[in-house]
């Protein structure tokens, strides 16, 4: 595949993408336990909740706010990398953003109700967050999120395969049967007897350094195409090749590494 010139823009929102949702998730880590925090019982998850305060809330609103902001982002790398826009990537980052919304604007009275409330009002909450991390939680954000964004994932792996940039290509499809595998905990809420495999975070992670090495790849193609065609400029003939010519030269310079 030739670079295209959004490459470079594309590559430079992506970063950006990444370092905006590694900053709310990072906070959450630290200042809720997250996500091994969701596998403790209700109560205590709601206390942790109301513990850490305000500041809490605006590292979900983070979180969440950067799960929506990768909608339009997923059809500019789509673009970017030939294929035609579709729709797994923006359907998927609104999934998960309906299932975080919930740490913003429905689990702060849920926790605020735990833990001022009398025994029935904590028994209430207690079922809400239960309802709520069931259907919005495990359901949209969790299983529904992550199936779309495994064929999101999977589109785009093919797509580098097609074009010869095989490593590209692994390392994206080395990241889908760790996201499949960790479909067995948000699965699990609903059927006990499925095994559970602990993979979402390492998925997630995988998932993200993919992200990362497209944008690199993305940056160096397009910058070894500029200087290619800058040089073309300053020298118009190259061994009685005329400036027509040059453009083909720089195109096929700056792809082949990325291919093997």
């Amino acid at each position: 595949m030739n670079p295209e010139p959004d490459h470079r823009g594309t590559a430079l929102l992506l970063i950006g993408w990444l370092i905006a949702v590694s900053l709310p998730y990072g906070a959450l880590i630290d200042l809720f336990g997250y996500d091994d925090v969701l596998r403790e019982p209700p109560g205590v998850v709601l206390t942790r909740f109301a513990a850490a305060g305000e500041p809490l809330v605006w590292a979900w609103a983070g979180f969440a706010a950067a799960a929506l902001a990768f909608a339009p982002l997923a059809l500019r790398i789509e673009r970017a990398a030939g294929l035609a826009p579709g729709w797994t990537g923006v359907a998927s980052a609104f999934a998960q953003f309906l299932g975080l919304a919930r740490w913003v604007f429905a689990v702060p009275a849920l926790a605020a109700l735990y833990g001022a409330g009398d025994a029935a009002q904590r028994a209430g909450a207690v079922a809400a967050y239960q309802a709520l991390h069931g259907y919005l939680g495990a359901g949209v954000g969790e299983v529904l999120g992550q199936v779309l964004l495994i064929a999101w994932t999977a589109r785009l792996a093919a797509k580098f395969w097609a074009d010869g940039r095989r490593r590209l290509a692994l390392v994206g499809a080395a990241t889908l049967p760790l996201w499949v595998a960790g479909l067995s905990e948000p699965l699990g809420t609903v059927l006990p007897s499925l095994p559970l495999v602990e993979t979402t975070p390492f998925a997630f992670m995988g998932w993200e350094a993919w992200l990362l090495a497209i944008a690199v790849v993305w940056l160096v193609e397009s910058r070894r195409l500029r200087g290619m065609a800058s040089k073309s400029r300053v020298d118009p003939q190259r061994r009685g090749r005329p400036v027509a010519f040059l453009g083909q030269d720089a195109v096929r310079a700056a792809v082949p590494y990325w291919r093997r």
